[in-house]
């Protein structure tokens, strides 16, 4: 065994990023450390100063359909099964390229991003430490608690709440298990022997060690699986990616240089400052959220908007309400009444007073580091579920995207800004309390402690396969 520890991530940036500073954190160290992903990801890999594999059989195209539809997934049953249904097939090529890796070179530890456990199955069977790394914690399921991906549920109130969270989780398994039955051939194929071990735990995750990229003091209350450790946020982007934690300041279109004060250096007086972060899957929802926006500044001309577009071009063919015209292909130049930008940085948040976002991950997480109250504005997969959290934590206030529409969708999202720019003592002192939580949380250094120590081990975890303890 060469002994090597083995990075699997897929390569968006809120699974790729925060492995790579997992990676960092154990070539620091001194461990020989490897990360396979796609050939999209290389050149971000290869910046992290790590080396990288780019799987050959992985069709960057292809996945990044599958990851970022047409249409919204929500909790559609049909429109899930045929995504994952589709994922089945890229998994499948995966393992098999894998399964070859590994019988040249395999590794004494495989770090698999959540999406992708073929690689942990495939590194059990070679002899390997099988860790699931899991950015976003609100997915893992529970046998007690209020259950995710049912459009961001609260904690129960009373006994109707808690026979809603009994029945949520009873329908969110049956849909696994439902899945698993009408896949059962290639699931089994990939490793599988059903949805769940006899312990409740699901198969999807390592048996023995689930790093959860979070603050356990953020989720609602619930009994996580035995392997389940809490290490902290990864906050970490690859040198000369935009968006990075602690970037250069950023020009506008006058010459002027952005303080965390909000006022730039050509003397105009410092106004509120607001961040809206659309992110960078769904590009679908960025026209509608901008126009959202748009509408939303001219109700406060004394807040300065900037909006960060995901790397995704502006739209170019949208009307700017009152101030007329159409917009261009350029960045980082003022559009109407909001600035536009490619990505925020992360690293900086604390010049805006208030982000507006769609309950990401990455986003989220730099918010709370930054003490910034938020609106969120949830689409998709595991968005409503952070909204939840940040909800039910007094750091946020959400509202779903139909609120959005028209006149009175724009005033409520202004009305929403306005509160969020003059949050209440429980709200500050909310904020507060998590910043120094985040500041005290090092997600890279916690997993790479965990880590280090399966290294350490020197002997495969389990029985080789998905199941229970050998």
């Amino acid at each position: 065994m060469s002994g090597h520890i083995e990075l699997v991530t897929p390569p968006f940036a809120g699974h790729l990023h925060p492995v790579l500073g997992i990676g960092v954190e154990l070539a620091r160290r001194g461990l020989p450390v490897r990360v396979v992903s796609t050939a999209a990801a290389r050149a971000q890999i290869e910046a992290a100063g790590l080396s990288a594999v780019a799987l050959a059989t992985a069709d960057d195209g292809l996945i990044a359909a599958i990851a970022d539809p047409p249409e919204r997934i929500g909790r559609h049953p049909l429109r899930l099964h045929r995504q994952f249904r589709s994922t089945l097939g890229v998994l499948a090529t995966i393992s098999a390229e894998l399964d070859a890796r590994y019988d040249a070179d395999p590794p004494a530890v495989v770090v698999a991003d959540f999406t992708l456990p073929v690689a942990g199955v495939i590194g059990l069977r070679h002899g390997a430490r099988w860790v699931t790394s899991h950015p976003s914690p609100v997915a893992i399921g529970s046998t007690d608690g209020t259950p995710a991906y049912l459009g961001g549920l609260l904690p129960p109130r009373g006994a109707a709440g808690r026979l809603r969270d009994a029945a949520g989780r009873t329908a969110v398994r049956a849909f696994k298990r439902g899945v698993f039955a009408l896949n059962a051939g290639p699931l089994r194929e990939l490793g599988f022997s059903g949805a769940f071990r006899p312990d409740g735990t699901e198969q999807v995750y390592s048996p023995d060690l689930v790093l959860a990229l979070g603050l356990a003091g953020l989720e609602l209350p619930r009994t996580w699986p035995p392997a389940v450790r809490f290490v902290g946020p990864v906050r970490y982007t690859p040198p000369g990616r935009p968006g990075a934690w602690g970037t250069a300041r950023a020009t506008d279109a006058a010459g002027g240089t952005w303080e965390p004060d909000g006022a730039s250096r050509t003397g105009e007086p410092p106004r509120p400052r607001v961040l809206v972060s659309r992110g960078t899957h769904l590009a679908g929802e960025t026209a509608r959220l901008l126009d959202a926006v748009e509408r939303a500044a001219a109700l406060l001309p004394e807040v300065a908007f900037e909006m960060t577009l995901g790397g995704t071009h502006r739209p170019a063919d949208r009307p700017l309400g009152p101030a007329g015209g159409r917009s261009g292909e350029a960045t980082d130049a003022p559009l109407g009444r909001v600035r536009l930008l490619d990505y925020a940085d992360y690293g900086a948040l604390g010049r805006y007073d208030a982000i507006v976002h769609h309950g990401g991950t990455g986003i989220a997480q730099a918010a709370l580091a930054a003490g910034r109250p938020s609106v969120v504005i949830p689409v998709d997969y595991d968005q409503p579920d952070i909204a939840a959290r940040l909800v039910h934590h007094d750091l946020a206030e959400r509202l779903h995207p139909s609120d959005l529409r028209g006149e009175a969708g724009a005033r409520r999202l202004a009305d929403a800004v306005g509160r969020a720019l003059r949050p209440s003592r429980e709200r500050s002192a909310a904020l507060t309390r998590f910043r120094a939580a985040c500041a005290a949380a090092d997600g890279a250094v916690g997993a790479a402690d965990l880590i280090e120590q399966a290294v350490a081990a020197r002997h495969p975890i389990g029985d080789g396969t998905t199941g229970a303890h050998a």
